[in-house]
């Protein structure tokens, strides 16, 4: 699976200095990218240490904080350079989810050792990639006895005079948090969050010309996920640890664990271009390889799923068997059986199985993480929450044939759940299951260290649509996810749905729709819409969505302002797909180039029809230059192109 430079762990290291690594004796250490765009300076100020990034000289993060404290030891003031040294780390590596499966893993890095006053070692380790940089701290020390993290003082320093699209960290809901908010649509750097809890990860900026993502990396079950302070009026963005009342209300917020002892990556994007952030592998890159040998039976796909329409038909063994045809006939690859599915009646689950497989169908069945507040029954808690009838049941279900499970409700950030997420996932790895994650923490990159993780929620997506507000806001939503959340791993939004939910009417046009399949990524897609609706489209849409693929070898940014439009190309084999949505409530005419495409072709387009709810689909012939599509308020479009028109030599060229 893994192309390495050497073994054992794919990374090749020089121990000694070179060009892109220069030290300036005594007071500050810079890191250069292998292109050497990217810059990151440590420097000492007074009594303590900070560091800044800039891409071609142009400032990207400020003057920006560096520190860690212990209940034992302070490692934030008054410390002592010890040693420096470097590495150039370069290897390949293969995904079985996301925007692109091939990817290279490419920095140089340096680990600089300081001493406190009482002569314990911390090292602060930093890297800087072509399209980013991340840092961590390290705590060297063997030592069996627990120690605690009482904060952090890492930040990110923004120019006050940038944008930002960021979320609030959502504790005021009543599934908290999920990452399930709206972002801020370009409001001023250092807006107090509108949450006293603080602004979630991932966080998107536009300083002095380029573009910056913010977001954690590399999260494993010795630390919690963070997030960042409610309040940055000097444009500092600084670590928050989760939230007391999180479940579980037993834990603390503050990580424990024995030493030696690694925090999570601190991680930016950085880029002139919003291609550098929607085509990043920056967040994957910081994750550890593959411990799974064989996946060749991890298989990303296409799912129906009856609960956003009907959630009560997750209970009918007859209305299940209806969506297993359904799903066959569309080509589709599994059926989502949601909660409640113990409660079958008119045949058992087992059965359905067996007839799903029949029909070259998935079964994938919905478990809640025993975590959350909201504990529908205790047996369902329990089927993952305690180890032995976790691994019971994954045992049950792999003998029957599920393929994957969607476990829902952990509802926290506390080191605890952290925890749950790696047991479920060992434990489903274990029985050959897939996994997707809901009501679940932001993707921190698991899905390269566990490739069977092939989804995550963490996302105000379509279940929101029973409400106006969500189906009001949506097109707009949709613009900014592309390069933000749906950035830092697979999105399980549910999109694609032409109905509407109770008495909220959707303001998105039905090619907005059609195009989410492509302008969002999953490794599990879910068409969550009621299998009526999609057995009614036009021939034209619905093809397209037969053959729609997921898991994309390749994605280009082609144009998109983050609140307005988004235009993504994404492909598969040899097949390209392109797809754009609208977010205004005006009329957009766009045009673009597509440089990875062959001379002349024929394209596919489908776009919105004259009337509400309907298509109009037609050919478009193009060398892929000087392309114009006119979108209608909050409206759509999908191109999509045969075998055999990809100039495979020119990407090549291009990686």
């Amino acid at each position: 699976m893994f192309a390495r430079t050497i073994a054992p762990l794919g990374i090749f290291i020089l121990l000694l200095s070179f060009s892109a690594v220069q030290t300036v004796q005594g007071q500050g250490w810079d890191v250069s990218s292998p292109d050497k765009k990217i810059k990151v300076s440590i420097v000492t100020k007074g009594n303590r240490l900070s560091y800044s990034v800039s891409y071609a000289n142009t400032p990207a993060l400020e003057s920006s904080p560096l520190g860690i404290v212990r209940d034992d030891q302070q490692f934030s003031e008054n410390l002592k350079f010890i040693t420096e040294s470097t590495a150039a780390i370069d290897e390949t590596y293969t995904l079985s989810v996301g925007r692109k499966l091939q990817c290279r893993n490419q920095a140089n890095e340096v680990t600089l050792t300081f001493q406190n006053e009482n002569q314990e070692s911390v090292q602060l380790i930093f890297r800087a990639y072509n399209d980013g940089m991340a840092y961590r701290y390290h705590f060297p020390k063997t030592d069996n006895n627990p120690h605690k993290i009482i904060r952090e003082e890492s930040g990110f320093a923004i120019a006050r005079d940038a944008k930002a699209w960021i979320q609030p960290y959502d504790m005021n809901v009543r599934k908290k948090p999920c990452y399930e908010a709206f972002y801020e649509n370009g409001i001023a750097v250092g807006s107090p969050s509108p949450n006293p809890a603080g602004w979630a990860f991932s966080a998107l900026f536009n300083t002095k010309g380029l573009w910056v993502l913010l977001t954690e990396a590399g999260l494993d079950e010795t630390y919690p996920g963070t997030h960042m302070e409610d309040k940055a009026g000097n444009g500092i963005y600084t670590i928050r640890f989760p939230e007391k009342e999180e479940v579980t209300s037993d834990a603390a917020p503050e990580p424990v664990s024995t030493l030696p002892w690694t925090t999570p990556w601190r991680a930016a994007v950085i880029g002139p271009s919003l291609a550098t952030i929607q085509e990043t592998s920056l967040v994957t890159n910081l994750n550890p390889p593959s411990v799974i040998n064989d996946v060749s039976w991890i298989k990303p796909g296409r799912s129906s799923w009856s609960w956003w329409s009907a959630g009560v038909t997750t209970r009918d063994f007859e209305v299940q068997k209806q969506y297993i045809d359904f799903t066959a006939d569309m080509k589709w690859d599994y059926v989502l059986i949601d909660a409640g599915w113990p409660e079958m009646k008119n045949g058992k689950m087992e059965d359905l199985v067996k007839y799903a497989d029949s029909k070259e169908v998935g079964i994938v069945l919905w478990y809640h993480s025993g975590m959350g507040r909201e504990k529908d029954t205790l047996s369902y808690a329990n089927l993952m929450a305690f180890p032995e009838a976790r691994k019971k049941e994954f045992e049950k279900i792999a003998g029957w044939g599920v393929k994957g499970v969607k476990v829902d409700f952990f509802d926290g950030d506390k080191q605890p759940v952290i925890k749950r997420y790696y047991d479920i996932m060992r434990d489903a790895a274990a029985n050959k299951v897939m996994v997707n994650f809901h009501g679940s923490t932001l993707p921190r990159g698991w899905e390269r260290t566990y490739p069977h993780l092939v989804s995550m929620e963490s996302v105000k997506g379509a279940e929101g649509a029973g409400r106006q507000e969500f189906c009001d806001r949506a097109p707009v939503h949709n613009t900014i996810l592309p390069f933000t959340r749906n950035v830092v791993g697979p999105m399980d939004y549910t999109p694609v749905t032409f109905t509407n939910k109770r008495e909220a009417k959707r303001q998105t046009t039905f090619a907005h729709e059609l195009a989410l399949s492509v302008v969002f990524e999953s490794g599990v897609f879910h068409f969550a819409d009621n299998m009526m609706s999609y057995q009614a489209l036009p021939e034209g849409p619905k093809n397209f969505l037969r053959q729609v693929p997921v898991a994309w070898d390749e994605t280009r940014y082609v144009t998109g302002i983050p609140g307005k439009y988004a235009v993504v190309a994404r492909r598969k084999g040899d097949s390209w797909y392109i797809a754009g949505i609208n977010g205004q409530d005006a009329e957009q005419e766009i045009t673009f180039d597509l440089p990875f495409l062959k001379k002349k072709l024929t394209l596919t387009q489908i776009t919105d029809g004259p009337e509400a709810g309907t298509f109009a689909t037609t050919t478009m012939k193009t060398k892929g230059k000087n392309i114009r599509i006119k979108l209608i308020a909050k409206g759509g479009f999908v191109l999509y192109a045969p075998e055999d028109t990809v100039n495979t030599k020119q990407n090549a060229a291009s990686k």
